[in-house]
């Protein structure tokens, strides 16, 4: 009999199993400052972690008064994906909180299926999580909603009041508490304070976090 308060233990994707947010970062402010945008690389890897590409867009197009090129989406996901096949890493101690776990796990991101599949075999985290993977893209609504974890809970048949959410970003936070769920914030590009505003229990580590879920 599981004696914790959680029967499913869902992770989002970017920045809490990968380090892919400085990534994605990097090419999205290389990618406008060869449009003739100059930007605040740190200022926007704080507002736009864990935001969609979309709404990510969206919000520059309406801050700059600028209408991306159609070739952006498709040049960022070229550039992404080579950057991430050189560079990308685990979160430090999240192979240790993975296999400390007792309980079914999954991934849950608003990534394409395709771009979660991808940053899983880099890093080798595969094995861990099979064909558990939901991606956003393919709800009706991404995070900040909370469809995508809500498909998560369904599709282990786990009420969404016994299932525990690893997050980094507020848009994260705030889908896995509109989601009925235990909400853990990892402050790591995202203030702890913010975190907590937002309705999550933050942590520093996922060590930290290990010692938690006990």
């Amino acid at each position: 009999m599981n004696t914790k308060p959680y029967d499913l233990v869902i992770f989002d994707c970017d920045g809490t199993l990968v380090e892919t947010e400085p990534l994605a970062n990097q090419v999205y402010v290389q990618l406008l400052t060869e449009l003739g945008h100059q930007v605040d690389t740190d200022a926007y890897l704080r507002e736009f972690s864990g935001v969609s590409l979309p709404n990510r867009l969206a919000v520059t197009s309406r801050k700059l008064n600028w209408t991306p090129p159609a070739d952006f989406i498709p040049q960022f996901h070229e550039r992404l994906t080579a950057l991430t096949e050189r560079e990308l890493r685990t979160v430090p101690g999240v192979e240790a909180l993975i296999e400390s776990l007792s309980v079914p796990i999954c991934v849950a991101s608003n990534g394409s299926r395709e771009e979660i599949t991808l940053r899983l075999r880099l890093s080798q985290l595969t094995e861990r999580f099979g064909a558990a993977v939901f991606s956003g893209m393919e709800m009706p609504h991404p995070k900040p909603a909370p469809d995508v974890y809500l498909a998560a809970a369904q599709a282990f048949d786990v009420p969404p009041a016994r299932c525990a959410v690893i997050e980094d970003s507020l848009p994260g936070v705030q889908a896995g508490v509109r989601a009925g769920m235990t909400v853990y914030g990892y402050a790591a590009l995202t203030d702890s304070r913010l975190l907590a505003e937002a309705g999550a229990i933050p942590f520093q580590s996922m060590s930290e976090l290990q010692e938690i879920l006990k």
